[in-house]
């Protein structure tokens, strides 16, 4: 009875084990500025008639895949 109870528990260990495996990306990806985003923010801060100025903290980036395909992230 102990061997049987032994033998589940870790069975039961293997199987979580292997669902906690990570999944990576098939295609590689990297984050950069948002360069049309970012100008057109600093044109309309520039037409307007208040005097401002823009410091970004935090710019706007989207993600650019190899195949050069886009997923803005504001």
């Amino acid at each position: 009875m102990r061997t049987l109870v032994l033998t589940l528990g870790l069975l039961g260990v293997v199987l979580i084990s292997g669902c906690s495996s990570t999944h990576t990306a098939q295609t590689s990806t990297k984050r950069v500025v948002d360069q049309e985003y970012v100008a057109a923010v600093e044109a309309a801060a520039n037409r307007s008639t208040v005097q401002n100025r823009i410091i970004w903290i935090n710019p706007p980036t989207e993600e650019v895949t190899d195949n050069g395909a886009r997923k803005t992230q504001h």
